[in-house]
């Protein structure tokens, strides 16, 4: 800092004002006294220094106000500040023009904040905020977030996308199915849903044109072949439509609007002039909408809506504007399938010009859905998302116990099918499916929505052992019941927790806990074990040999986590029983060697379960209480090791 001179500071020197960097040394405190004092007598005759001095005051203000705003717990860019600092602004232009400063002063005083800013924004805290606030600038300026319109082309690009993965390939047809409704959305009978009937319509990967077959649900059918001319015609759109459509049904003969719900067709109604295209995102859907000013049919918005997780077209749906009726014509997609292009199929994407004469409506019928069936675990390759979904169900516990699988089928879907105990229980389960299961249909069924179980598919792999848990059975009653204190243990127990002070009742009590405890473990050993066995059989070796490194150390990791659960819960039981059992057996270790396979566990994990129910829960073994305790902990330490 740049120290103060007696010399050439009062009237008549060759410096008779002070400079920046001696008014900071002197609001610092940096200057020696007397030189301090002599200022503060300079400072109280010179009007231009005094200026100088409540400029540079305000100058350090605006600064503290800055830093403040970029603080996190304060609001940045706040529109007073701002005010408030052009005003500064203002009043520091006038002052260099009053009173004009010496080129050497400026060059002082630039050099002086240039190092007070390169000092603070080397200053950890402060930069990473300086910092953070940058970036968040540029994602602002240079990404869709605040533009709608981009929002919504980058939507629709990205329903191309997925169109573009779906198509058929070459030997196949895509089937798609929709149900057409009209909803009142003002009138008399506001908020009416009426179905007006389904449409199919199947996509060849060979012949341009597209098979549509319209269905009302009294029966009522037609069926059109599109060609390149890419419209509908008033007999197809007349088995849905009634006259009071009609100003819609131009709409659609009009916009040469073909039943797709795509990208590139919901872009083909936006051709028209007065189109203002938007977007709007929920928490598992998108809007993309185009909304028409002066529409001579009284459309006045397109809608179509999005899968927000696949990007998927779900529907598509029609406006109508007027002052005593508006509706809406929502075309819902209800099913989406590839399947193979049989000959039945071929014929259909015929022109109608093309068929003989003689060709009845029963020849051009639309040949049914073909089923798809599940397919064993033998029949069929384990896929990325199938690994995600086993992740998402291991993750919620739903292997332990619960009947849940994940069916592959027959066209290449999967299927989450199972039954659970409550209402709760499902909507849990689901929810987290719906984090990685886009195009995964999911069925899981409550007891009493099951009449006959032919709801439910056989598992895909069939298992010796059942789950000790669910909808009753004897395996799901495996209770400690030592009420009427006839247990084989229950004499060793009472023993074992009866201390001085303590009442028979109170021991009772802990007893009861003790044994609890020892079934609930023995249970949560079984349900690990079994879900162990479970995850050889459904990703073996042969079903994961087209995974990738990622996929197959994430099933590695689900098979660790239950062999970790296994061993910590032997090990807690092996805890609890050896202060009850004999010194012998106490003492005694475990003389197998190596990991047991889920083979070897799950035997061990049943034969653990079994006596446990022999100990904790069948009074008529009290003569073979001793060599089933001994046995039991052998089996615990085995697994624990």
């Amino acid at each position: 800092m740049t120290k103060f001179s007696r010399e050439g500071v009062f009237p008549g020197s060759s410096r008779p004002h002070l400079n920046e960097a001696q008014v900071i040394a002197y609001l610092d405190g940096e200057l020696p006294r007397p030189e301090r004092e002599a200022a503060r007598d300079h400072l109280e005759v010179c009007w231009t220094c005094r200026g100088l001095l409540t400029e540079i005051e305000n100058s350090i203000d605006a600064f503290l106000e800055v830093r403040t705003s970029l603080l996190p717990e304060e609001s940045a860019f706040s529109e007073t500040r701002v005010e408030q600092f052009r005003q500064r602004l203002a009043r520091h232009a006038g002052s260099f023009e009053a009173a004009p400063v010496p080129l050497t002063d400026r060059l002082s005083s630039l050099w002086i904040r240039a190092t007070h800013a390169v000092a603070y924004l080397l200053q950890p805290r402060q930069a990473a905020i300086a910092g953070f606030l940058v970036v968040t600038m540029l994602v602002i300026m240079f990404t869709d977030a605040l533009n709608t319109r981009v929002s919504a082309d980058t939507v629709l690009a990205r329903v191309g996308e997925y169109e573009a993965a779906h198509l058929p390939a070459t030997g196949q047809v895509s089937r798609t199915a929709m149900r057409v409704e009209r909803i009142e959305r003002k009138g008399h009978t506001t908020g009416s849903v009426e179905e007006l009937g389904t449409l199919t319509v199947l996509r060849d990967s060979i012949r341009p044109e597209m098979y549509v077959q319209a269905q009302t649900p009294s029966g009522k059918t037609g069926h059109l072949v599109i060609g390149d001319d890419g419209r509908m015609n008033e007999e197809l759109l007349g088995v849905l439509l009634t006259p009071e459509d009609a100003a819609f049904e131009q709409y659609i003969l009009n916009e040469h609007w073909m039943p797709v719900l795509s990208a590139d067709e919901f872009r083909h109604l936006g051709a028209a002039q007065g189109s203002v295209l938007s977007a709007r995102k929920a928490a598992d859907e998108m809007d993309v909408s185009y909304h028409f000013s002066g529409n001579p049919s009284g459309i006045a918005e397109a809608l179509l809506q999005v899968n927000a997780a696949d990007y998927a077209p779900t529907s598509i749906s029609f406006l109508t504007a007027g002052q005593e009726t508006q509706r809406e014509y929502r075309f819902t997609r209800t099913a989406f399938s590839v399947e193979p292009r049989t000959p039945e199929i071929a014929a259909l994407f015929a022109p109608a010009a093309a068929v003989p004469e003689t060709t009845t409506a029963e020849a051009r019928k639309l040949p049914a859905f073909s089923k798809p069936v599940p397919l064993s675990y033998a029949e069929s390759h384990a896929t990325p998302e199938e690994v995600a979904i086993a992740s998402a169900l291991h993750k919620s516990d739903a292997c332990l116990g619960e009947e849940i699988y994940v069916f592959p089928m027959s066209d290449g879907t999967l299927l989450v099918q199972g039954l659970v105990d409550d209402a709760a229980r499902r909507e849990a389960i689901v929810r987290t499916l719906r984090s990685v299961a886009h195009n995964v249909r999911i069925e899981i069924y409550l007891p009493r929505e099951i009449k006959n179980g032919s709801d439910l598919y056989n598992p895909p792999e069939q298992f010796t052992e059942i789950a000790p848990v669910g909808l009753g059975g004897e395996q799901g009653a495996t209770l400690a019941d030592l009420s009427s204190g006839q247990s084989p243990l229950y004499e060793r127990l009472n023993r074992h927790f009866s201390q001085p002070g303590i009442s028979r009742e109170d021991a009772d009590k802990q007893v009861d806990v003790f044994s609890s405890e020892m079934v609930t473990i023995a249970r949560q050993t079984f349900l690990h074990a079994w879900a162990l066995k479970r995850l050889d059989g459904e990703f073996s070796a042969s079903r994961t040999a087209n995974l990738s490194a990622v996929e197959l150390q994430e099933i590695d990791q689900m098979r660790q986590d239950h062999r970790r659960w296994i061993a910590t819960l032997a090990r807690r039981e092996s805890e609890m029983l050896s202060p009850i059992a004999g010194p012998a057996d106490a003492a005694s270790s475990a003389s197998h060697t190596g990991i047991p396979d889920s083979d070897t566990m799950l035997a061990l994990a049943r034969t653990q379960n079994e006596l446990v129910r022999a100990l904790f829960a069948d009074s008529r073994q009290a003569a073979q209480a001793d060599a089933n305790l001994s046995r039991l902990l052998a089996v615990v330490r085995r697994m624990g090791s």
